[in-house]
């Protein structure tokens, strides 16, 4: 920049000079006239000699910027043309994943092979910008080395300054050689002496500038300058002494000619010679005057050449910066998309007015919004503090359009420069589980009594209204069933006659004092069987509010009383024909004081509803994977059962034919899930055939009364039946079943109370 200042500089001032000596040359005479066109001429050479070497200078300046710009547009024009590929790829490979994804998980395999290719194109994409900028980097590190062209122009300048010395100083040999032709004379001799002298500054300063330490231009031209004064003072100089001596010659020849002729004559012959001196004079200024004129014509020409080159320079400059401007902003989506644009949005936002470089490689929809992956190689360092500083996540809510109530949220990866940008736009769409699908994780309805049949020792537990008793009588009479009436139920029930009585069954306690004693009578039988072995009836004791009993009877009988009773019957009841149903509230087995996990281990466990996930959360027999599976398992089954219970409008805690679910915990397997049948899908008196021996019993007037109500049940039924569905599946094939009506479709089979409303 410095040399450009003084080279435009020189090289005006030198025009300037040498056009102003001319025309002042063109319009003056004499003495006047000479030293005008000395002037001239030597700014006309000096600006000669600053032409030509700006122009040698900017010669090689263009070739090496322009050589630099070829190469960066070329890497640009392969680099892009790759990355627009690879995105026209990345899309089509997102469209074509978005079209199996809703096939409904049948191109499974293929999905996972289309990711596959999509992850390998986007690591390709990210290697591809990076090497872009790698070579864009390496040449724009060259172009900002330090510069050596102009070291080498200055030593190229000193070069052409010793040539044109050079050429000085053999003109100056060749006047000494001609002065020493002329007469002797004292000014011939001042005139040997001083070109003499300057032909010795001339040689020590072709001599010192072989050693000299040129900076910049400005050296140089002070050597020019310095002979060119030097040589122009001599000049001045001879001038003077010719024109006093041509003074003297005059006035010599003027008193020589009033001595030797007229005056008149005498002026006549002289304005002659004067007239023609002058014509001569005159013709050879013409001349120099037009050479001047062609010299003056080359330097416009040469100026306007220049003037053109510097405005494509700085065109050039200019494209170079604004190219390296854009390769400074971020890359971003393609696409008018909103997702696209919201992506833009966020990585001009960043780099704007944090200066954070946040390309945008792809964006992902998924169920709930939307992803965006941005790579970070210019600042493989960020954390969510730097990102997210002030209230920015309220800002990308705004950009993103984010659900309300919800923010963006960034997931790092270092180890690939990137980061994740989450998006949700909508709640999650609860989907619908398929009956087939919900059969395959538990034991469905249509297998309950096969299920259960052999269960003998059973504890159930549920929270309040969580259907316990309703589930321990429609267990009790499918075990019973199992046995064809075979046995005796022994029902103990502390809150016989309270709403909750569901049990419409022969009870054999009604107290939680009955309850203890119920439990002491089965602990006896249990040693009366041992000490009498044989084939005795089985008999099923069913224990309601084990909980509250204890917590009644624990000051009473001491602390580990009634747990003593129930370890005593889980351990030895099997061996004698006995079973027993334990139920109480709390999954827990520190429900009954002092027993672990390991004591309820000699009875199945059945928990219902939220108690499965109680018992699969504190429970120590099973894995972590199996605990994992089996919460999984209890989700989707508690949303299905949820999902069809609002479809028909039933309530669990009131509705009987509601859809219910429980852990079994078996004696020996893995646990599982079975679907609860409606409340009373069991008739006590069905099942135990005692229906038959209670009419036997009663007279004959109650006998036709019976015969009388059931005749009035058949043609009430008869007469509701066309109207009746089942509120299951809707189908009006169903019979009676005591107090129930039974289901006929074969892919139902479900019971409903004949006084329900549905």
């Amino acid at each position: 920049m410095r040399f450009n200042h003084i080279y435009y500089g020189v090289f005006v001032g030198s025009t300037l000079l040498g056009i102003t000596g001319l025309i002042q040359a063109w319009n003056s005479e004499g003495f006047t006239k000479s030293l005008a066109l000395t002037v001239g001429v030597a700014g006309t050479t000096s600006a000669l000699v600053c032409a030509g070497l700006g122009i040698a200078y900017s010669e090689k300046h263009q070739s090496l910027e322009k050589e630099t710009a070829d190469k960066i547009y070329g890497i640009e024009q392969s680099k892009n043309r790759e990355l627009t590929d690879l995105k026209i790829s990345i899309d089509n490979l997102k469209s074509s994943i978005k079209v199996l994804e809703t096939q409904e998980g049948r191109y499974t395999e293929q999905i996972s092979n289309l990711k596959s290719q999509l992850n390998e194109k986007s690591e390709q994409f990210l290697r591809i910008v990076a090497e872009k900028d790698l070579r864009i980097g390496e040449l724009q590190g060259i172009v900002s080395e330090r510069d050596k062209r102009v070291e080498e122009f200055l030593e190229d300048s000193r070069n052409h300054t010793r040539k044109f010395f050079l050429l000085r100083y053999n003109q100056l040999v060749l006047i000494e050689k001609d002065l020493m032709k002329l007469v002797d004379s004292p000014a011939i001799k001042q005139r040997l002496k001083d070109v003499r002298e300057l032909k010795d500054e001339m040689f020590q300063a072709m001599e010192e500038i072989k050693q000299l330490d040129i900076k910049d231009f400005q050296t140089v031209l002070d050597f020019i300058f310095e002979f060119d004064n030097s040589f122009l003072g001599m000049k001045v100089r001879w001038r003077n002494s010719l024109l006093k001596s041509s003074q003297q010659e005059n006035k010599g020849l003027k008193e020589s000619l009033k001595n030797s002729m007229p005056l008149d004559i005498a002026i006549a012959r002289h304005k002659e010679g004067l007239d023609e001196v002058d014509a001569q004079i005159t013709e050879k200024y013409e001349n120099l005057l037009l050479h001047n004129n062609s010299i003056h014509a080359q330097l416009l020409d040469l100026l306007e050449k220049r003037n053109l080159v510097i405005d494509d320079l700085t065109k050039e400059v200019e494209n170079l910066q604004n190219e390296n401007k854009e390769l400074q902003k971020p890359l971003l989506a393609i696409g008018a998309s909103d997702y696209a644009l919201a992506a833009n949005r966020i990585a001009n936002y960043y780099f704007e007015n944090y200066g954070y470089k946040l390309d945008v490689i792809n964006w992902i929809e998924n169920e709930t919004g939307y992803s965006i992956l941005f790579a970070t190689r210019k600042n493989p360092g960020l954390t969510e503090t730097e990102l997210l500083p002030h209230n920015t996540q309220e800002q990308l809510a705004a950009f993103t359009n984010a659900l309300q109530g919800t923010l963006p949220k960034f997931t790092f990866n270092y180890q690939h420069s990137t980061v994740t940008l989450d998006v949700t736009l909508r709640k999650p769409v609860k989907k619908e589980h398929a009956k087939n699908d919900i059969d395959k994780l538990w034991v469905p309805v249509e297998r309950f009594e096969s299920y259960v049949k052999n269960w003998e020792r059973i504890r159930i537990t549920a929270g309040s209204t969580g259907g316990k008793s309703p589930t321990a009588k429609n267990l009790a009479l499918a075990i019973m069933k199992s046995r064809n009436g075979q046995g005796e139920i022994k029902l103990y029930d502390p809150q016989h006659g309270s709403k909750k009585d569901y049990w419409d069954m022969p009870k054999a306690g009604t107290s939680h004092e009955d309850n203890v004693t119920g439990m002491a009578e089965l602990c006896s039988k249990l040693d009366q069987r041992t000490k009498s072995p044989g084939n005795h009836p089985f008999v099923l004791y069913i224990f309601d509010e084990v909980d509250s009993t204890i917590a009644q009877e624990r000051e009473k009988n001491g602390y580990y009383y009634f747990k003593d009773k129930v370890t005593y019957s889980l351990k030895q009841a099997s061996h004698q024909s006995i079973g027993a149903i334990y139920i109480g509230q709390s999954a827990d087995a520190s429900t009954i004081p002092g027993m672990s996990w390991s004591d309820w281990n000699s009875a199945v466990q059945l928990h219902i509803g939220a108690n499965a996930g109680v018992w699969i959360n504190k429970a120590t027999t099973i894995t972590a994977e199996q605990k994992t599976k089996l919460l999984e398992q209890n989700a989707k089954i508690q949303e299905y059962c949820d999902k069809k219970n609002e479809d028909l409008g039933l309530d669990i805690f009131t509705d009987p034919t509601a859809y219910r679910f429980a852990l079994a915990v078996p004696l020996s397997g893995q646990p599982k899930f079975i679907q609860l049948p409606d409340f009373d899908s069991y008739d006590y008196w069905e099942v135990m055939g005692e229906k038959e021996a209670k009419v036997s019993t009663n007279t004959q007037k109650g006998l036709i009364s019976n015969i009388l109500d059931e005749v009035e049940k058949e043609v009430a039924t008869e007469i509701v039946k066309p109207v009746i569905k089942c509120p299951h599946c809707g189908s009006d094939d169903f019979r009676s079943k005591g107090e129930r009506w039974l289901c006929q479709n074969p892919s139902c089979g479900k019971t409903w109370l004949k006084n329900s409303k549905k």
